[in-house]
């Protein structure tokens, strides 16, 4: 124990004196990741984590369950993991992985099933794929979605593979919430809830993008000839380095690796689904497994639509862009604050019977 206590504090001091003989290139690190999340992070994506967990907050909740009910029959899991799985796809990483602690923790799925979700829900976001990769870094709105595409049918694949390792959910095929809550509160929570993922992965990507400042001028870095190879070590650490690392090399090879890097999702993605699930108590090994083969499968599928779509080669490998301030004026980021315009609104309108038609409880509450 004293030995383990020594090796702790002698790796402390050497990781302070380092940290202090290299500020200057730490001070630029924590600048860059700063100015990546106030122009670029924070507006195109906290609409749509305010989207997401308003879904899985709110009685849309309920919605989403039964309109997706085959689908999670399909996969064997809880009706009600339906909202969070449609969170996971639009809200980005942190998002699915919140959502997912909220059903354990309320009782409404189990931790077996949150643990596969898990390694399928954490995926990048439509914002961050399609605008700031495709259209920032390789000038190509084609390509995000490309890249989004693939990602989407890497993490479907492993949800239907995954149903045949676990047997059919035990949870009721429709559940009652736990807690009635007002659509002011549920908004209310949402914006808080949202404001404070945007913090916590903020924080990461700040501390990722200077630690990375210091790799990158260090002599091992400086060993590393590849471009791929680099953007695949920054990405390891965190995406958004990795993928704007990923830019800068040439030809389909930087596509592949910018999906694999989205995909795989880095050490500072890992930490922030810790941190989201540590009141669940969810075991996290089997979501750092997936980890590899959702980068896999998801640089797999990039390949093939690549050659695919030959025909638009040409305009997928274009590559340049305006990273830092593209997603200031997100057309997805737009599209998603009507979205949940439109969600909220319906979700201001109460069932009178289950068998009363959806649109007919719409006009009789704009009617009253």
């Amino acid at each position: 124990m004293k030995r383990q206590n020594f090796l702790s504090s002698l790796l402390a001091l050497g990781l302070s004196l380092m940290l202090l003989l290299r500020s200057a290139e730490l001070g630029n690190g924590i600048r860059k990741g700063l100015e990546i999340c106030s122009f670029s992070v924070i507006p195109a994506l906290f609409p749509f984590m305010v989207l997401s967990v308003f879904i899985c907050k709110s009685s849309l909740a309920d919605f989403f369950a039964k309109a997706f009910l085959p689908v999670t029959k399909l996969l064997r899991l809880p009706k009600d993991s339906a909202g969070a799985i449609f969170a996971s796809l639009i809200g980005g990483y942190p998002t699915g992985a919140k959502c997912i602690s909220d059903l354990v923790i309320s009782g409404k799925i189990d931790r077996k099933s949150a643990e596969r979700m898990l390694c399928f829900c954490v995926n990048a976001g439509p914002p961050f794929l399609i605008s700031a990769v495709g259209t920032g870094i390789f000038g190509s709105t084609k390509t995000g979605f490309l890249l989004f595409f693939a990602q989407l049918f890497s993490a479907a694949v492993i949800a239907f593979s995954l149903r045949f390792f676990t047997e059919k959910s035990s949870f009721p095929e429709y559940s009652a919430f736990l807690e009635k809550k007002s659509k002011a509160s549920c908004l209310t929570e949402s914006v808080i809830s949202a404001a404070e993922s945007c913090f916590n992965m903020c924080a990461f990507i700040v501390l990722s993008f200077g630690l990375l400042e210091l790799f990158e001028n260090g002599a091992l870095f400086s060993a590393i000839k590849s471009p791929i190879a680099k953007a695949l070590f920054s990405g390891a650490v965190e995406v958004t380095a990795g993928c704007f690392s990923a830019g800068e090399a040439e030809g389909f090879s930087a596509i592949i690796a910018a999906g694999a890097i989205a995909s795989f999702s880095g050490i500072s993605v890992m930490l922030q689904v810790a941190s989201a699930t540590e009141k669940s108590g969810i075991n996290l090994l089997p979501f750092l497994i997936s980890r590899f083969f959702h980068a896999g499968l998801t640089s797999g599928f990039v390949f093939a639509f690549l050659h695919l779509f030959c025909e638009a080669a040409e305009v997928f490998s274009v590559k340049g862009g305006s990273y830092e301030a593209v997603l200031s004026a997100s057309v997805p980021a737009a599209v998603s604050l009507l979205c949940m315009a439109s969600l909220f609104l319906l979700s201001l309108v109460p069932p009178k019977s289950e068998k009363e038609p959806l649109f007919s409880r719409i006009l009789h509450k704009f009617n009253r």
